[in-house]
């Protein structure tokens, strides 16, 4: 919406615009998934520059058989990565300004008053201009909360689950298309469903060697 308003102003004065895109990337682990690759590098990729990339994975989809080790592998990658102490981590990043940080903890909030349970992080500080906000997993969230209707654009993970396929595909079709998807899942049968059945902008495998080639499946 942002975009059209701003093309639309250019416009009027034949002025060139070159748009970055975003949007909910959705992130779907099956029951054949490897959960330590998948926590992992999903770890990995939401913490670069703390979720503030076009590309980010916004929420996952998690098989039912599987919520319980994904967070628990999920929240030990990010111990392994930035210490016990995320916050005095040389390498986590802050978010971007105070109006950001706001917004995050407004929507941090208002999925917890409509239900969401913080499985994981959910601490934050503005003290001196320093905008921490550490890695969060969230469970039980409203699909009506702005933490699943906006595009998050920081460390804060909801986590879904489905029993069969079709439900995730159903649900990220039923939201504009994203600029991007991660597939978990071994089988490259289900890739090419999930490529097929499923609009997004690109289709990441995280499976991929190029992400850390000493954790494929031998």
């Amino acid at each position: 919406m942002i975009g059209k308003v701003i093309m639309e102003a250019a416009s009027k004065h034949l002025a060139s615009v070159t748009l970055e895109l975003g949007g909910k990337s959705p992130v779907i682990i099956d029951e054949t998934a490897n959960v330590d690759i998948a926590a992992r590098r999903l770890a990995w990729a939401k913490t670069m520059n703390n979720g503030q990339i076009c590309m980010s994975p916004d929420y996952v989809y998690v098989h039912e058989s599987k919520k319980d080790e994904f967070i628990e592998k999920y929240s030990g990658w990010i111990k392994t990565f930035f210490g016990d102490s995320v916050k005095d981590s040389p390498f986590y990043a802050r978010i971007v300004n105070g109006r950001h940080h706001s917004r995050l903890v407004g929507v941090l909030d208002g999925a917890v008053e409509m239900g969401a349970k913080v499985e994981h992080g959910g601490n934050h500080d503005s003290t001196d201009n320093d905008f921490f906000f550490e890695p969060t997993v969230l469970t039980n969230v409203d699909t009506n909360s702005s933490l699943m209707t906006d595009e998050i654009f920081g460390p804060l993970l909801p986590v879904l689950t489905f029993v069969s396929l079709d439900e995730p595909i159903a649900a990220i079709n039923a939201k504009e298309k994203p600029l991007a998807m991660y597939l978990s899942d071994l089988l490259e049968l289900r890739l090419a469903l999930i490529g097929g059945d499923c609009l997004a902008g690109t289709l990441f495998t995280l499976y991929t060697p190029f992400l850390f080639p000493d954790l494929l499946p031998k």
